[in-house]
């Protein structure tokens, strides 16, 4: 019997459908831990910004509308970033470390393993 490589398929195996992924349940909270890390930094940094243009006088009339703008987009950011690392956190919490995941690629997105924009 001839040996196979890795990219032969015998032709009367039955297709997997779609890219899935198995994964040991330590990957799964290492990437979490990475991602609570980030998005917890990124809320930090949203919310120094938001803290030093609260503290700044208002300022001149047309700069005010600017100034309300960008408060309400910065605390949308840190919201957003506190409300994205405390799902993780959830996840992290439940994921047994030594069993097995298998992962479409909606699951890999939710998780941020696969990039979210498109890079060209």
């Amino acid at each position: 019997m001839a040996k196979r490589t890795a990219g032969e398929v015998r032709s009367h195996a039955t297709p997997e459908y779609g890219v899935h992924l198995i994964v040991l349940g330590t990957a799964l909270i290492a990437q979490a831990e990475e991602r609570i890390r980030w998005h917890e930094q990124n809320a930090a940094l949203a919310e120094k910004e938001l803290a030093d243009l609260k503290s700044l006088d208002d300022a001149v009339s047309g700069e005010t509308w600017r100034q309300r703008s960008r408060v309400n987009d910065l605390q949308r950011r840190a919201d957003s970033h506190h409300e994205y690392a405390r799902f993780l956190t959830f996840f992290k919490r439940h994921v047994v470390p030594r069993r097995r995941y298998r992962l479409g690629l909606s699951d890999m997105q939710v998780l941020e393993i696969t990039p979210r924009g498109m890079y060209v």
